[in-house]
């Protein structure tokens, strides 16, 4: 994989705005364990685990993106859709990065192929010691992971639980990611897209795109009426 193709897997465009200031933390502990990472200060690596839908994938982003603006040579890579359109062999070259960002580690359980690779990957990103960010839905003693040496490796990390967000907290995620776009998103029309849309937030930042899209272009403001009208015609 060549630098620029490394580049490109971080996927960012405008409508993915995932920065590291409009992640909502449940706790100062974990931003301040995350400013430390992207502050090339240790942790070296870091275990992110918890259900779909938590920011696992937000946070991961945010700190790839974070760290590529800064000067480092960053990878990174969600496993879900890699292992559908590659085979294991594309992992060894992440160790040219600095740091390798590794996104829905689950996907890979089971597979001895991949699994394999994963833990020649480990050790040489470790020996370099280059930064490791992992991403999983469950932590390291729950995964399906088959190979012994790889299990062990992944419980060297430092490890983080991403709990399940308040409807108090999705709603405070609203109204910063609406910020990130340049819109003013009221409380009122925050609670009731929680109330009347959906209480799932890859689904609220579809939604929150959709809104994006039709408030610049129809130069209104985020309304309860405007917000009903795009939804229900979108």
């Amino acid at each position: 994989m060549s630098q620029q193709e490394t580049q490109l897997t971080l996927r960012l465009t405008p409508h993915e705005i995932f920065k590291i200031d409009n992640f909502i933390y449940e706790n100062n502990e974990l931003a301040e364990v995350v400013n430390a990472f992207c502050r090339d200060q240790k942790p070296d690596f870091l275990y992110l685990w918890g259900e779909a839908g938590v920011g696992k994938t937000h946070l991961s982003l945010a700190i790839a993106e974070q760290l590529q603006v800064d000067g480092q040579h960053v990878s990174y890579i969600n496993l879900q859709e890699i292992s559908n359109t590659a085979d294991a062999e594309v992992l060894p070259s992440l160790i040219q990065s600095n740091v390798v960002c590794l996104d829905d580690l689950q996907a890979i359980c089971g597979d001895a192929a991949w699994e394999e690779a994963l833990f020649h990957c480990f050790n040489r990103l470790r020996e370099q010691e280059h930064k490791l960010l992992i991403c999983a839905e469950q932590n390291p003693a729950q995964l399906a992971i088959q190979l012994p040496d790889l299990r062990s490796r992944l419980a060297t990390g430092l490890i983080y639980q991403l709990p399940s967000m308040t409807d108090a907290l999705k709603q405070q995620a609203l109204i910063s990611h609406a910020q990130s776009r340049g819109l003013i998103l009221p409380e009122e029309v925050a609670q009731y897209l929680l109330r009347h849309y959906s209480r799932d937030m890859p689904s609220l930042m579809l939604v929150m795109q959709k809104l994006d899209k039709a408030s610049l272009q129809a130069q209104r403001r985020l309304t309860i009426p405007f917000v009903r009208e795009v939804i229900q015609h979108g």
